[in-house]
């Protein structure tokens, strides 16, 4: 494994992957788990999806792109918190955070062996995809409990793709994603914050997990160990939103 160490300042160009003073590693460690949950035989044998997909204002951060957009666009370029190393700053000095368990889950993904053959995607209709995906370069995920200190990726490390960052429908996003990957709408795996997205992805036999307050641990393993795969038009935590 190839591992570097980089020390760099709080105001990155665009293209730049590394968002503070950390180790950087771009391998995979499949023979490393920090699972959220315990592995079991059930969960050993129980079908794994072939692409977990993601979307990304209100699930995986906040605020949403276009709150920045309304500041007088101040947005893009962000730069890593120095009070709060594992968070960005808009170029308005305003905070842009990870939400719920993200920062775990994928971690998670990039390091559990189960997921090695797994595609995990996006699908996002956000306001500014430029800046998303520069958020996806920046954002660091330490892979031990070290945080900042030890060694990290970035959520683009783990998103092996599809990425669809467009405006059109979510079921247009997945139409191109289930092709891209030459796989079932039912081998698909989708988290969404907005029930109307959740709705419509479900009626193509997707099983979809409605994460109002952002994706956590709970409702990460209830879509992937005990719901998954479900294609029946209907979306998992739906109680919550009626």
């Amino acid at each position: 494994m190839i591992i570097h160490t980089f020390y760099v300042s709080l105001l990155l160009p665009v293209s730049t992957k590394i968002v503070g003073a950390f180790t950087l590693s771009s391998n995979r460690i499949p023979s490393f788990s920090f699972s959220l949950k315990s592995s079991s035989q059930n969960d050993v044998d129980r079908k794994i999806p072939k692409a977990i997909i993601f979307d990304l204002d209100g699930l995986i951060w906040t605020p949403e792109m276009y709150v920045n957009f309304f500041q007088n666009g101040r947005g893009s370029p962000f730069s890593v918190n120095p009070k709060d190393p594992l968070n960005l700053l808009t170029c308005g000095r305003r905070p842009v955070s990870l939400l719920g368990d993200s920062r775990f889950i994928f971690r998670d993904l990039f390091i559990d062996e189960r997921f090695q053959n797994v595609k995990v995607g996006i699908s996002s209709r956000t306001d500014e995809p430029e800046w998303a995906r520069e958020l996806l370069t920046k954002f660091p995920i330490p892979l031990t409990d070290e945080g900042i200190i030890g060694e990290c990726i970035t959520l683009e490390t783990v998103v092996s793709g599809p990425i669809e960052i467009a405006k059109d429908e979510k079921v247009d996003h997945f139409a191109r994603i289930a092709k891209s990957c030459n796989i079932d709408f039912e081998d698909i795996l989708f988290f969404d914050n907005e029930y109307r997205n959740c709705q419509s992805v479900a009626q193509l036999g997707v099983s979809v997990v409605y994460c109002p307050d952002g994706i956590t641990r709970a409702l990460w393993n209830r879509g992937l160990f005990e719901d998954f795969p479900r294609s029946d038009g209907t979306v998992i935590n739906v109680d919550f939103a009626l």
